[in-house]
């Protein structure tokens, strides 16, 4: 009799060629590409280095993370890997042949859902790596740029946007599972990434409401390890040219008035506490658990 470890052999034969395991390697590789080439390789010709200039040069890796892989790569490739994983079975139909094993759909479903998770925290993995070699040559190249490597914090990011992607992960393994067309968790994944554009950034009462979203809490959960200052939450990249200017209001006509107070809106009207991280990972894990469990318990129904 197949047992679960055997499965899970099984699966990792499919996808070693398959489309997938390329989509795993080369993001983080074009993401540190990205990073070198157009933000990080003007810095080799600086001659000096103010500590204001080292102090931001320090925080923007892990800024950089959380806003561009976090804000926009991250929603897409957790979409992304449980359709691609999906895709042979349903393309070759071979639901019934796999049913008529004796290891069952469930198991079969608990395999893909393993291998899911395990992909995309390789990829987070391989991502913490190759930042961590890019910050070391470039330190070769030019002294100056020798800072120090926050590996503390950047683990802590993209541990985060690991265990905050637990429900949506296991919405889109579910989803790949019962629909065959690869096009749906996809689409799923651009409107979970508009949803999030839209929602990040905007002051609530209770921010739980909003961090809580599956599809919003990867970036709440990633961005309260960077997170500063008296706003609940940073804005997402894609959204901050939509937010109100400070001290600005618009008048009917359109016309923008500069207002001069003298205490600071945020001092007058402080916002709420952001939502605790004890919050944000106790409900990750528990809503991952529960929509796996409920998942696992519908793979055995019948299929076409």
């Amino acid at each position: 009799m197949l047992t679960f470890p055997r499965l899970l052999r099984a699966e990792s034969l499919k996808w070693r060629r398959a489309p997938v395991i390329r989509l795993v390697v080369l993001l983080p590789l074009l993401f540190v590409a990205f990073d070198f080439l157009l933000l990080e390789r003007p810095g080799l010709t600086l001659h000096t280095l103010s500590d204001s200039l080292r102090s931001t040069l320090e925080a923007f890796q892990g800024r950089l993370v959380v806003s561009v892989w976090g804000g926009f790569i991250h929603p897409l490739v957790v979409a992304l890997v449980p359709a691609l994983l999906f895709r042979p079975e349903h393309r070759f139909k071979t639901w019934r042949h796999l049913g008529a094993m004796p290891a069952g759909r469930r198991q079969l479903f608990l395999a893909k859902a393993v291998s899911v998770l395990g992909l995309t925290a390789f990829m987070l993995l391989f991502l913490g790596l190759l930042l961590w070699v890019e910050r070391g040559l470039l330190g070769t190249f030019n002294p100056l740029l020798a800072l120090p490597f926050h590996g503390r914090r950047m683990a802590l990011i993209l541990g985060w946007l690991w265990l905050g992607s637990l429900p949506v992960t296991v919405i889109y393994v579910w989803v790949s599972d019962r629909i065959s067309s690869a096009a749906v968790p996809i689409v799923f994944g651009v409107a979970g990434l508009l949803l999030a554009i839209t929602l990040t950034g905007q002051e609530l009462d209770r921010p739980w409401r909003r961090d809580l979203i599956p599809w919003v809490l990867p970036y709440a959960a990633a961005e309260r390890v960077i997170h500063g200052g008296p706003a609940q939450q940073e804005v997402h990249a894609a959204g901050r040219y939509f937010q109100p200017e400070a001290d600005v209001i618009r008048l009917p006509s359109g016309r923008k008035v500069k207002v001069h107070a003298n205490i600071p809106e945020d001092q007058l009207f402080p916002p709420p506490p952001p939502t605790s991280a004890w919050l944000l990972g106790t409900f990750s894990a528990a809503a991952g658990l529960l929509l796996l469990a409920l998942a696992w318990l519908d793979a055995g129904h019948e299929r076409g």
